[in-house]
């Protein structure tokens, strides 16, 4: 084998030894994730997120809006109460 390609075939066989450690590394990390990923969907409602799948993107927006607009009214229902103890109190 000439030296160009001894050396060519060296320099592949090096690439291909630091692209597999690197996709090693990357294995690890994916299954770490998916470890930790598998311990927080043990608390979740899968049900839920199918249903919500089910919808349209248009229909999950209208639904978000609603849930928006009642946190909007828990605010304000929070604000009036803090208020009212104010007065209350002085």
């Amino acid at each position: 084998m000439p030296l160009v390609l001894a050396s060519a075939v060296d320099a592949i066989h090096a690439w291909l030894h630091v692209a597999r450690c690197d996709m090693l590394a990357a294995m690890k990390a994916t299954a770490a994730e998916e470890v930790i990923v598998r311990d927080l969907m043990h608390d979740i409602d899968r049900s839920l997120l199918r249903e919500n799948l089910k919808l349209t993107p248009e229909q999950r927006l209208v639904k978000f809006a609603s849930f928006m607009r009642f946190v909007g009214e828990l605010r304000r229902a929070g604000e009036n109460v803090r208020r009212n103890a104010k007065t209350q109190t002085l």
